[in-house]
Order: structure tokens, then C-alpha cells, then sequence
């Protein structure tokens, strides 16, 4: 059985890409699978050296930092049920906070001292977990866990019958610093996806979950005020919004789409920038079909994403990473950067490619061994 504190020496396997003649690197083992956290999450030590990711090649779910110049694999926790895609890391103070089962943790990547911070209320879900730069806020929110309609025990269209059923949901706030946790806004609604922002922490971005034709899904509550307001009023059937994040200046990107009617499939994809308030949206369109997930640079004007269409022409778009450059004239351009060959089964084999901190390279996860593992790519745009 595998314990705290063990490492594994890494053999990082050099790829050749035969289309971009890219080399990138296969950072992990195969042994059992291994990714990166959800991609809005902060991941990486402050001098970009160390990413934590997690694996199940102990059985279960657990924390490790990879150590990326060292080629060290080092196992950070022996818990039950964690949640592989919530946790993130302050990476000056080499914390990591994650979820075991209903228990917020906490745990020292060098001393592996671990603590309990906060439980959710028996019969709830914890959504993934937001941190501010500074390391003293952590947001999140959490919902009622439902039981299912079944047909011959399977259950049907999941994420229609939480829409519908409207579970109970609340947005916390954790100030580190004083030990106090507030209940920032609730409603019966499906609330997931919890971004804080990180230079306002009373900012705090939430997403209704469900359908995306279907939801007002992307919503700001100012948590010293319990305000509420919409990001960016959507009109139901017809635009789509998702997969929000803070770029580092406080502003909300987000990708986009509308169609004519609530029928059609005519959908024109773009990616938007907007203030918290509402206030300077700026939108940059895809000539065709957009990634699935999209991660801006430090500057934010150029993000990666996991699928890759130049144009209609370009057939492997859905198996290559690709890089974004937004232009003047409210555009994009895209470059295909290396090929992930993900299957896309289930959640963890999503790529969600992300920056390093110096935003030399890319970072994503990928099962195109059997197994998922980690991936580091070089950010070349010739």
C-alpha cells in the first residue's frame, strides 16, 4: 500500500508531433491514471516548478506534487473519496486544499500536515474550490445531493431532472486568515463552479448548471453586500455561455455562442472578455468550430484550448491542442500545437489545457495511452 510521503522517480517519454513537428513531453507513468485539477483552479508553486495533480494509481484518488525539473512523483494524502477535479494550491505557501467526501482539507506539500477546515451538511455535493492569489480566500459552493428518477435502473437525462428539480445550493466563502466561513448567497437553484476573484475577493463568479441553452447560467454576488447580478444576460434557447474563469486583471473570459432560433444549428462561437459589472465586453469570434475549454495566458491575449478547427478543412481539430491569438478586428486565429488523441469518455480524460506560470508551455491531461496522464507541450507560434 502506498503512503504519504513516497515518491516515484519519473522517465519523462519525448514526443515528436508529425504534423506541428512539435516535441512535447509525456510527464507521468501510466500507472493508473493521472491529471491535472479542474483547469480554473490555481495548480502551480510560485516559481512554476512543482504542479500538483492527482492520481489513482494507489487505488483510490489521491493528492500528489510532481516535481517537474526533478522528475519526482511524491503522494501528499492517504484520504477516502477525494474529488480529483476540486482540488488547488496556494503556491507560495505550498498548501493544497481539496475535498474528502464532505470534508474540506488542507495539507502541507512539505511537512504533509493535514487539517479538517470545513463540512458541508450530510446529504450535499461540494462543487470545486476557488482560491485568491494572496492565499487567504477559498469559495465554493455546494448542493443538494438528489435522488434520481430511474427507468429499469438507469438514471435518465441527469442534468435536465437537477435543472428541473431545482436542489438547494449555497456559495461560501472561507477567510483562511480569520477561520470564518460566509454562507454568500442561496437559492434554489443548481449552483456549481465557483470562481473568486483575485484581485476583489467580495467578487465572486457562480454558475447555474444545467443545459447551457437552457440556464442564465453565469451570475456575480458581491459577498459583503449579497448582491446579485447576472455576468451577461443571456437569451434562453438561443445563446449559450460557459466555462468562465478570472483572467489576473480582475476581468471574466468566458466562451460564447447564438443561433438564429431555438431549433436551429446555425451556431456562431466566440470567446468573451467583460468587467464584473457587466461593463467593457469585448467578443472575438471563431471562424468554426470552437475548443471545448479554453485557459488565457498571464496577458490574456492568447489562450490554449483542447480542440483545434483553423477552418473546416482541418479534420483533427478534435484531437489537437490548440493556441489562440485574439485580434483587432474582434477575431481569432488558430494554430494547432500538438495532438492530445483523447477519447473524451468521462470527465477526467478531458484535456483542459492550461499555462505555466511563465507561459513558455502548456499543460494537459490526455487517455490516449489507455490511461490518463499529464502532458507539457512548448508554446511555439511560428
Amino acid at each position: 500500500m502506498m503512503t504519504v510521503g513516497e515518491t516515484f522517480k519519473l522517465k519523462y517519454r519525448y514526443i515528436k508531433d508529425p504534423l506541428t513537428k512539435i516535441e512535447y513531453i509525456q510527464l507521468t507513468d501510466s500507472k493508473g491514471n493521472t491529471i491535472h485539477p479542474y483547469f480554473t483552479q490555481p495548480l502551480f508553486s510560485h516559481d512554476g516548478e512543482t504542479l500538483l495533480v492527482v492520481s489513482d494509481r494507489s487505488g483510490s484518488w489521491q493528492l500528489y506534487r510532481l516535481d517537474i525539473p526533478d522528475k519526482i512523483l511524491t503522494q501528499l494524502t492517504n484520504d477516502d473519496n477525494i474529488n480529483p477535479h476540486a482540488p488547488c494550491l496556494d503556491g507560495k505557501r505550498m498548501i493544497a486544499y481539496y475535498w474528502s467526501g464532505r470534508f474540506l482539507k488542507s495539507v502541507d506539500l512539505e511537512t504533509y500536515e493535514t487539517n479538517v477546515i470545513y463540512a458541508v451538511p450530510e446529504g450535499y455535493v461540494p462543487s470545486v474550490l476557488s482560491l485568491t492569489p494572496d492565499g487567504r480566500y477559498l469559495a465554493f459552493s455546494f448542493y443538494e445531493k438528489l435522488k434520481l428518477g430511474s427507468y429499469k435502473g438507469r438514471s435518465q437525462f441527469t442534468a435536465l431532472e437537477y435543472l428541473f428539480r431545482r436542489p438547494r445550493s449555497l456559495v461560501v466563502r472561507i477567510d483562511l486568515k480569520k477561520d470564518e466561513a460566509l454562507p454568500v448567497w442561496g437559492e434554489n437553484a443548481w449552483i456549481t463552479h465557483v470562481n473568486i476573484s483575485p484581485v476583489n475577493p467580495d467578487i465572486i463568479l457562480f454558475c447555474h448548471e444545467g443545459p447551457w441553452h437552457l440556464v442564465q447560467r453565469m451570475w456575480v454576488v458581491n459577498a459583503s453586500t449579497h448582491e446579485v447580478w447576472p455576468l451577461v444576460k443571456q437569451k434562453r434557447y438561443v445563446e449559450i455561455a460557459g466555462h468562465e474563469f478570472f483572467k489576473k486583471d480582475g476581468q471574466v473570459v468566458a466562451q460564447f455562442g447564438r443561433r438564429s432560433s431555438p431549433t436551429s444549428k446555425d451556431w456562431t462561437y466566440y470567446d468573451i472578455f467583460v468587467n464584473p459589472d457587466g461593463s467593457n465586453l469585448r467578443m472575438y469570434k471563431y471562424p468554426y468550430i470552437p475548443p471545448v475549454h479554453i485557459k488565457t495566458n498571464s496577458k490574456g491575449d492568447m489562450s490554449v484550448g483542447d480542440r483545434c478547427y483553423p477552418n473546416s478543412e482541418f479534420k483533427e481539430g478534435e484531437s489537437y491542442i490548440g493556441l489562440i491569438k485574439y485580434l483587432k478586428d474582434g477575431t481569432v486565429e488558430l494554430r494547432p500545437l500538438c495532438r492530445h488523441g483523447t477519447s473524451w469518455l468521462v470527465q477526467r480524460s478531458h484535456p483542459h489545457p492550461i499555462f505555466t506560470p511563465d507561459d513558455k508551455s502548456v499543460i494537459f491531461s490526455s487517455d490516449r495511452e489507455g490511461c490518463c496522464n499529464v502532458y507539457m507541450a512548448p508554446v511555439i507560434w511560428d
